[in-house]
C-alpha cells in the first residue's frame, strides 16, 4: 500500500496543475506557520482529532520556551469555501469506509498556486490514528519544507542587492538577505549582519534583534560535522567578534542550566544536492543577561577547501520565537557558493 500511495502521490504532484491550468488558479493565502485541518466534527473532537493535534502541535526544538510546531486551524468539510480552500497548507483527515486510496497523499496546487494539500484517509477511526502515528514524520517534513519554501520565495523577492554584492565579494557566496539588515561588523573571513525592529506587543513597542553571522575556516576533516566541534568553533568566533551589551561581555552557546542539558542538536541535510549540517540551540551572553535561539548551517566550499558557516539568531524576549526562527532557517538555507573566480579577502 505504501509504495502504491507514494506512486500515486508522485503522479499527482507532477500533473495536478500545470501550464495554463495552474496560471488560472488564485494564489494561496493564510498565516505563516498555520495549517488548516479539514475534518468532521465527531472525529475532530475525538481520538483521531487529538492524534492530529498532538502531531502538529508538538514542541519546536531549540526554543527557550514551549511553542507548538504549527498553528492549527480547523474547519468542517462543509466549511471549506472559496476563501479557506486557497489556504497554503491544508491537511484533510478523512475517515470513510469507501475512501480510496487509503494512506497518505501529498498534493500540490489543487485549489491555489503554492498550495500543499496533505490527505490522510482511512476506513476506520482507529486506522486513521495509526496512519497519523506511522506517517507523522513524513507529514511534518512535507509541511515544514513547504513553509520554508514559501519563506524563501518571499526572501528572494525582498533580497537586498547591496548586501548580496558585499557578501559575494567578502565570502564568495550568495545569500538572500532581505532589506532592513545592515553590516554590523566586517572582518577577514567574518561578517555580522543585523536587523533591529520595533514590534508591537501588549500595547508597547519592543525591540527585536535578528542577526546573521557568516564565517569561513579551513576544512580538514569530516569530523568537523559534530556538535561539540561546531559549538567550540562558534564560541571562538563570537568571543572574538560579537560583544554583548555590557563591557567585557560576549556571545556564547548555552550548554546547560542547573540540571538541564541545553547542548545544541544537529542533523545532516541535503542542500542543493550537497551535504550540509544544521545545528540548533540557544545562545547567551557571558557577562550579561541576554539570550535566545540560533540556527546554523555549515557546508564545505570544495574548490577552496574551506568550511562555510551561516547562522541566524534572534533576541525577542517579549515574543514567541517560532516564526522568527523559521524565517532565519529558511534564510541560511538560501546560501549558494559563488564561482571560483570570485576573489576573497585575506585569510585569517
Amino acid at each position: 500500500m505504501r509504495s502504491l500511495v507514494h506512486t500515486l502521490c508522485a503522479a499527482v504532484i507532477l500533473t495536478a496543475c500545470n501550464g495554463s491550468e495552474r496560471d488560472r488558479l488564485p494564489r494561496s493565502a493564510g498565516g505563516q506557520g498555520e495549517v488548516l485541518v479539514v475534518m468532521g466534527k465527531a472525529h475532530w473532537e475525538g481520538a483521531p482529532g487529538a492524534a492530529v493535534r498532538v502531531l502538529l502541535e508538538q514542541p519546536v526544538d531549540g526554543l527557550p520556551q514551549r511553542e507548538a510546531r504549527f498553528k492549527v486551524a480547523h474547519t468542517l468539510p462543509s466549511g471549506l469555501g472559496s476563501l479557506l480552500k486557497t489556504h497554503h497548507s491544508v491537511l484533510i483527515a478523512q475517515v470513510d469506509p469507501d475512501a480510496q486510496p487509503e494512506g497518505l497523499l501529498l498534493l500540490r496546487d489543487q485549489e491555489a498556486q503554492g498550495q500543499l494539500t496533505v490527505r490522510l484517509a482511512a476506513h476506520r477511526a482507529e486506522d486513521l490514528i495509526s496512519l497519523v502515528q506511522r506517517e507523522g514524520g513524513e507529514v511534518l517534513d512535507a509541511l515544514e519544507n513547504h513553509q520554508r519554501l514559501r519563506v524563501q520565495q518571499r526572501l528572494a523577492r525582498e533580497k537586498d542587492a547591496s548586501i548580496s554584492s558585499s557578501l559575494r565579494a567578502q565570502h564568495g557566496l550568495e545569500l538572500d538577505v532581505p532589506g532592513g539588515y545592515t553590516v554590523r561588523t566586517q572582518a577577514p573571513r567574518f561578517s555580522w549582519l543585523q536587523r533591529d525592529r520595533l514590534v508591537s506587543g501588549s500595547g508597547l513597542d519592543h525591540n527585536v534583534i535578528e542577526g546573521l553571522l557568516i564565517h569561513r575556516h579551513a576544512y580538514t576533516s569530516d569530523t568537523t560535522f559534530q556538535v561539540p566541534y561546531l559549538v567550540e568553533l562558534r564560541d571562538s568566533v563570537t568571543k572574538a567578534h560579537v560583544p554583548g551589551p555590557d563591557p567585557g561581555s560576549f556571545m556564547v552557546v548555552q550548554r546547560g542550566f542547573e540540571q538541564m542539558d541545553l547542548m545544541p542538536h544537529g542533523r545532516a541535510v541535503s542542500l542543493n544536492g550537497s551535504f550540509a549540517y544544521v545545528m540548533q540551540g540557544l545562545f547567551g551572553m557571558h557577562g550579561a543577561k541576554m539570550g535566545g535561539p540560533f540556527v546554523s548551517l555549515s557546508l564545505v566550499d570544495t574548490a577552496r577547501q574551506e568550511l562555510i558557516t551561516v547562522e541566524g539568531f534572534v533576541y525577542a524576549p517579549q515574543f514567541d520565537k517560532r516564526e522568527y526562527m523559521r524565517e532565519l532557517e529558511a534564510l541560511v538555507r538560501t546560501v549558494r557558493i559563488s564561482g571560483d573566480d570570485i576573489p576573497l579577502t585575506t585569510k585569517q
